[in-house]
C-alpha cells in the first residue's frame, strides 16, 4: 500500500509540475509571439515597412530652397522622428517582449531611413537640422532606462507607439496639406501611411498588454 500511495505521490506532483510548466509557458506566449505584431501578422508588417522605407528612399530631394514655413514644418518631423527613434533604440535594448521588440525595431528602421532622407534633403537646400535630442527626449529615454519588464513595454508602447504617432499623424497630415516644397510633401506622402500603420499596431499591441494584465491580476 506504502509503495502504491508514494507511486500516486509522485505521479501527483509530476502533474502538477507539468501544468505548471504549461502555464508559464504560456503566460511567455503571451509576452508576445514571434508570428504576429497586433493583429498583423509579421510577415505583412515587414511588408509593409519593407514598402514605406522604399518609398522614402525613392524621394528625390531637389535644390529650391525651402520657405520659414516649410522649414519650421521640417523641423517639426525631424524633432518627432528623433524622439521615436531614440526612445525606440532603448526600448530595444531592454524589452524581453517579442511584440514590442518588433514594433521597436520597426520604429528604427523607419525613422533611420527617414531621417536620412531629412538630411539629404536639408544639404540640398542649406537647412541645419537637429543633431541631438531635445530634453524632453532625453528625459524620456532617462526614465525608460529605470525601467524594466511590463512597466517598460507599456510606457514604451503608450508614449511613443501611440502618443508619438498620433503626434507625427498630425504633423504628416499638416505638411501635406500646407507644405509648398515637392520634396517635402513627397516625404509626409510616402511617411504617412506607415505612420498610421504602427499607430494602429501599437494601439493593438497595448490593448493585448491590457488583457494579459487583467488575466494575470490577483
Amino acid at each position: 500500500m506504502k509503495t502504491k500511495s508514494l507511486a500516486l505521490g509522485f505521479l501527483t506532483v509530476l502533474s502538477v509540475t507539468s501544468l505548471s510548466l504549461a502555464q508559464q509557458n504560456s503566460g511567455m506566449t503571451n509576452t508576445g509571439s514571434t508570428n504576429m505584431v497586433g493583429k498583423e501578422s509579421k510577415s505583412e508588417f515587414d511588408r509593409q515597412n519593407k514598402k514605406g522605407a522604399a518609398a522614402v528612399s525613392a524621394i528625390s530631394a531637389g535644390n529650391a530652397k525651402l520657405s520659414s514655413a516649410d522649414q519650421d514644418l521640417m523641423m517639426q518631423v525631424a524633432k518627432g522622428g528623433m524622439m521615436q527613434l531614440e526612445v525606440s533604440k532603448a526600448a530595444l535594448q531592454k524589452t524581453s517582449n517579442n511584440e514590442v521588440r518588433e514594433l521597436a525595431q520597426a520604429e528604427v528602421d523607419e525613422q533611420t531611413g527617414l531621417s536620412a532622407k531629412l538630411k539629404e534633403i536639408a544639404s540640398a537646400k542649406g537647412v541645419t537640422l537637429p543633431s541631438e535630442p531635445d530634453a524632453e527626449t532625453q528625459a524620456m529615454v532617462s526614465k525608460m532606462q529605470g525601467m524594466s519588464g511590463m512597466e517598460l513595454d507599456r510606457m514604451y508602447v503608450q508614449e511613443s507607439g501611440v502618443n508619438g504617432h498620433e503626434k507625427l499623424d498630425k504633423v504628416m497630415s499638416m505638411v501635406k496639406s500646407n507644405a509648398s516644397d515637392p520634396a517635402l510633401k513627397d516625404v509626409a506622402k510616402a511617411a504617412h501611411p506607415l505612420v498610421k500603420t504602427h499607430l494602429k499596431v501599437s494601439k493593438e499591441v497595448l490593448n493585448k498588454m491590457a488583457g494579459s494584465s487583467g488575466m494575470g491580476s490577483k
